[in-house]
């Protein structure tokens, strides 16, 4: 069931190192040299990270102008109270769009041990489920 309502994609990797310059992804393959897959609440999981990561309106030539989150327009911001309590409305906002989220239970943004970033930990209930899936996931204020 998880399968048909949380859907299948390829599975990609996300850099998230604090040296790492700029949200990028990687297929991931098998031993056998396969792509993997990602299915049900994982394949949701990856959803909403990509969802997060994705500048709102940045696929509008592909005819999806809401898609995304306006977190990147925080980069360069300071790392202080409003500015984390913007992020908590950007990331709320974006992932109340995510159809397949039926609520969210908690979103919180915490401090990190490295000053140009904070720690989102989200917590949804999927559609059609009463189990709540965790994402935690960092975010960078600074470039490089």
């Amino acid at each position: 069931m998880d399968e048909e309502l949380y859907g299948n994609d390829l599975k990609l990797m996300v850099e998230t190192r604090p040296d790492f310059v700029g949200p990028g992804a990687d297929l991931t393959a098998s031993k056998k040299g396969d792509l993997e897959i990602t299915r049900g609440r994982e394949n949701l999981g990856q959803a909403l990270m990509h969802r997060l990561l994705t500048r709102k309106g940045e696929l509008a030539s592909l005819g999806h102008p809401y898609y995304g989150s306006r977190l990147h327009e925080l980069i360069g911001e300071p790392n202080n109270e409003t500015t984390r309590e913007l992020i908590r409305l950007y990331a709320k906002e974006c992932i109340m769009e995510e159809p397949r989220v039926r609520d969210i239970v908690s979103l919180s943004v915490g401090m990190t041990d490295y000053p140009g970033a904070v720690m989102l930990d989200i917590t949804v209930v999927p559609i059609k489920s009463s189990v709540p899936m965790n994402l935690v996931l960092p975010f960078y204020l600074e470039v490089g």
